[in-house]
């Protein structure tokens, strides 16, 4: 995926050893408003060679929030060093945003990190870097396109913003990591969540998902 260049610059366990992927679940409505219809992705996909939709606004705080709330579903010792791994892993995808030309606090770029991150973890194989560009259009023109996130403000916009980020950057941070040190049982916990993650975002058949250079389609 886009960040792998850039979660696996320190020592990757120390991604997934402070927190289970399985918590990551701790999401709010605004996040579960991002479920998306493959057939209008395809069709952004189709699209977007032609024209891209402008990001929504968000509106970014002097305190990132959702780390924090995340950081809720661990145990109460585990809270401080969970937050502080998601504001890392935040602050990593703005240098994806960089590195690829997304606007800061673009919702769609974010979709598209955390589909991507997922994916990795569930079939635990690296997402190509050729394709995330045409993914994040896509996930930018089916955002445009969907009532429910025109229905929120720039300040909910940015908290699902990160929140997404933040899930697509650990689970693609888990997956590099388990290519450096297996871990069974970790390797099955990051499946089954990413298989839970996606299944939110997209319906029907998971196993028949396919990203090429048009962006993501079900085959």
């Amino acid at each position: 995926m886009a960040c792998a260049s850039l979660v696996a610059a320190g020592p990757a366990q120390a991604y997934w050893g402070t927190a289970d992927v399985g918590n990551l679940a701790a999401l709010d409505f605004s996040y579960k408003l991002s479920r998306i219809q493959m057939r209008n992705a395809e069709r952004a996909g189709q699209r977007a060679r032609k024209s891209t939709p402008a990001p929504l606004p968000t509106e970014a705080r002097a305190r990132q929030t959702a780390a924090r709330e995340m950081a809720q579903a661990y145990p109460a010792a585990q809270r401080e060093q969970a937050a502080a791994l998601f504001e890392t892993l935040l602050t990593k995808y703005g240098e994806i945003e960089d590195r690829f030309g997304i606007r800061r606090g673009d919702i769609g770029g974010a979709l598209a990190a955390d589909v991507a991150g997922n994916l990795m973890a569930m079939r635990q194989q690296p997402f190509p870097d050729a394709h995330f560009a045409a993914l994040v259009r896509q996930m930018r023109e089916a955002i445009a396109s969907d009532p429910a996130y025109r229905r929120l403000d720039p300040v909910e916009l940015r908290r699902s913003y990160e929140q997404l980020a933040i899930v697509g950057m650990f689970m693609a941070a888990t997956q590099m990591a388990l290519a450096q040190q297996p871990d069974d049982g970790l390797r099955e916990r990051s499946v089954t969540a990413a298989r839970r993650y996606l299944a939110t975002v997209i319906p029907g058949d998971l196993d028949r998902l396919q990203i090429t250079a048009d962006g993501l389609s079900q085959r």
